[in-house]
């Protein structure tokens, strides 16, 4: 992921923690930008987050849905 969009997003897009061994979302955090997702979830999980298998991705939906 290139530093701009790590730091700064994509507009109109939000981020959340993907589990890469379960395959699916995890800890429901919904997020501006992949910074502020890994923020969240060291928040939640704490040192646990250090975890491969942890990674910000973009949340599917429709364009210009907002998630809650």
């Amino acid at each position: 992921m290139k530093k701009e969009v790590y730091r700064r997003g994509i507009p109109g897009k939000k981020f959340g923690i993907w589990n890469t061994e379960k395959g699916s979302w995890d800890l429901d955090v919904c997020e501006d930008t992949p910074m502020l997702a890994n923020a969240r979830l060291y928040q939640k999980i704490g040192d646990a987050a250090k975890n491969r298998k942890y990674e910000p991705r973009i949340l599917p939906g429709r364009k210009g849905a907002e998630k809650t």
